[in-house]
């Protein structure tokens, strides 16, 4: 290991940051080893490759009820995401799903035996009987519904108070992604699009999912929301939208790119 190389130390599923002064900033393997020790530290550590901006990174995985050392502190991603820049962040996210997934894929699902990483093929591979486990990928779609100069957004619970979103959900097995924005959109609020298009996508580690954003017209229906999904939507004009998602989310590209379009 190099002692420069950033660190990606989780904590059960919370990520360890470095406190200096106001600032928090991902630690390096040296600020680590201080701490740990270069024994604890090789013990904790998960054999994954994290490529990041910034180069090859290393990740450690540690127990959730684990002490945090002085000069520490633990953040769920959620809360990481306001304090680490896009790149870290992004970084931090991909480190996460890789800890995740080899913590728990140590055993073979088809026959129990232990697995192993398997370097070539960046999965566990069960020698017993052959079997590969990739890290998990769950698709979701994400989309923007436009009816004129408004866009459809919604309010999810486990939103921050005030904030509105795009419609966003999982695509279902035997299911296209266009398929599965016509659906959810239907469910969730009752209404019917056309027209829809290619946005852009982003990786999306809320465990491990991969958004793939579209761009829809309003075709008909009144707004009639699923309360096991949402608790309210509205129709929102570029000069009266809400408080909004995260600036680095897809969701806020999506709002951000109707707000120009209709604005210009």
């Amino acid at each position: 290991m190099n002692d420069r190389e950033r660190a990606f130390a989780f904590f059960g599923t919370s990520v360890l940051l470095r406190a200096t002064g106001e600032a928090l900033r991902l630690p390096t393997v040296a600020e680590l080893a201080e701490v740990f020790g270069d024994a604890g530290l090789e013990q904790s550590r998960v054999p994954v490759a994290i490529r990041a901006a910034h180069g090859p990174s290393v990740a450690f995985s540690f127990d959730e009820d684990h002490p945090v050392p002085d000069g520490f502190r633990v953040d769920g991603l959620r809360v990481a995401w306001h304090t680490l820049g896009e790149a870290d962040f992004r970084a931090a996210g991909t480190a996460r799903q890789k800890v995740e997934w080899y913590r728990t894929h140590r055993f073979c699902s088809r026959c129990g035996a232990a697995t192993a990483v398997d370097a070539a093929h960046e999965s566990m591979t069960c020698p017993a009987c052959g079997q590969h486990h990739f890290p998990r990928v769950a698709p979701a779609v994400i989309v923007l519904v436009q009816r004129g100069p408004e866009a459809l957004l919604g309010r999810s619970p486990r939103f921050l108070p005030g904030v509105y979103s795009t419609l966003a959900g999982f695509v279902e097995p035997g299911e296209s992604l266009e398929e599965c924005v016509h659906r959810e959109v239907e469910e969730e609020v009752g209404v019917r699009i056309a027209n829809l298009r290619y946005f852009g996508s982003q990786p999306h580690p809320f465990p491990n999912s991969l958004m793939v954003g579209f761009v829809a017209d309003w075709l008909d229906g009144e707004i009639r929301i699923d309360p096991r999904e949402i608790e309210d939507a509205r129709w929102f004009t570029p000069e009266a939208l809400p408080e909004l998602p995260h600036p680095m989310s897809i969701a806020r590209a999506l709002i951000e790119d109707f707000r120009a379009r209709v604005a210009g």
